[in-house]
C-alpha cells in the first residue's frame, strides 16, 4: 500500500520551527507570568516570569504540580479554578495572591481552556497580570475610609446632651465618672487645648482692670 501523499495544507516543518522559536522568545521575555496546566495540576509549560518569583528556572517547574509550589490552602484555591475551567470549558478571570520571600504579590489571572480535536478540554493556558500596586492603593483607600469613619464616630460622641456640673464644669462620662471637661473632649475627639486667662477672670481673680475699663 502506497503511503498517503503529504497534505498540501500542512505547514512546512522547515518554516514552522523558526516560528515556534519566535513564539518561545516572546513568551519567555514577557513580564507577565504565562503557564499551561493539565487537569491534574501539572505544569506543562511556564515562562521565566512565572518561575522567577519561586527562585527557579522554567525547566525546574515544568512537570511539577500546583501542590509542589504552593501551600495546601493556596494550591486548592488554584485547583478549584482549574477544575471549573475543565468542567465548563469557559474562560475564567480571577484575582490570586502569590506569597514570595519579598512579600505577597497579587495578580489578575485569565484561565483559557484549550480544546483538543474532539472538542474536549486538553489543558488550560493562564496569563497573569501583576496588580500589586493597584491592590496597595485599594488597601490604603480602605484604611483611609476606616480612619475617617473612626474620626467621624468620635465627633458624633460629642453631639447631643452632655451631663456637666453647673459649678465645677466637670462632665460625667459613660461609666459614671466625673472628669474635667478638657479630658473628656480630648478622649472623645481630636481636639486639644491651650490655656490662657480671659479679661473677666483677670479682673475677678487677679484684680486687674482691663485696659480702657476706667475711662469715662
Amino acid at each position: 500500500m502506497d503511503p498517503a501523499p503529504p497534505d498540501p495544507g500542512a505547514p512546512d516543518p522547515a518554516e514552522l520551527e523558526p516560528r515556534m522559536e519566535v513564539l518561545r522568545i516572546v513568551l519567555d521575555e514577557s513580564t507577565d507570568p504565562i503557564f499551561n496546566i493539565l487537569a491534574d495540576g501539572t505544569y506543562r509549560y511556564v515562562n521565566r516570569a512565572f518561575s522567577t518569583p519561586f527562585g527557579r528556572q522554567p525547566h525546574e517547574v515544568i512537570g511539577r504540580r500546583i501542590h509542589d509550589l504552593f501551600s495546601p490552602v493556596e494550591a486548592e484555591k488554584r485547583m478549584a479554578v482549574v477544575r471549573r475551567a475543565f468542567a465548563t470549558a469557559q474562560q475564567i478571570v480571577f484575582d490570586v495572591r502569590v506569597p514570595t520571600p519579598a512579600g505577597d504579590t497579587f495578580y489578575i489571572t485569565s484561565v483559557k481552556p484549550i480544546l483538543d480535536a474532539a472538542g474536549q478540554v486538553a489543558s488550560v493556558v493562564c496569563i497573569s497580570k501583576d496588580i500589586t500596586a493597584r491592590k496597595k492603593v485599594e488597601q490604603e483607600r480602605v484604611e483611609l475610609i476606616r480612619s475617617l469613619q473612626a474620626a467621624l464616630q468620635e465627633v458624633r460622641t460629642l453631639t447631643g446632651l452632655l451631663p456637666i456640673c453647673s459649678y465645677c464644669k466637670k462632665v460625667r462620662d459613660d461609666d459614671g465618672y466625673w472628669t474635667q471637661i478638657e479630658s473628656y473632649i480630648r478622649s472623645h475627639s481630636q481636639a486639644d487645648f491651650t490655656h490662657g486667662i480671659c479679661p473677666d477672670c483677670r479682673t475677678e481673680h487677679f484684680h486687674e482692670v482691663p485696659p480702657g475699663a476706667g475711662a469715662p
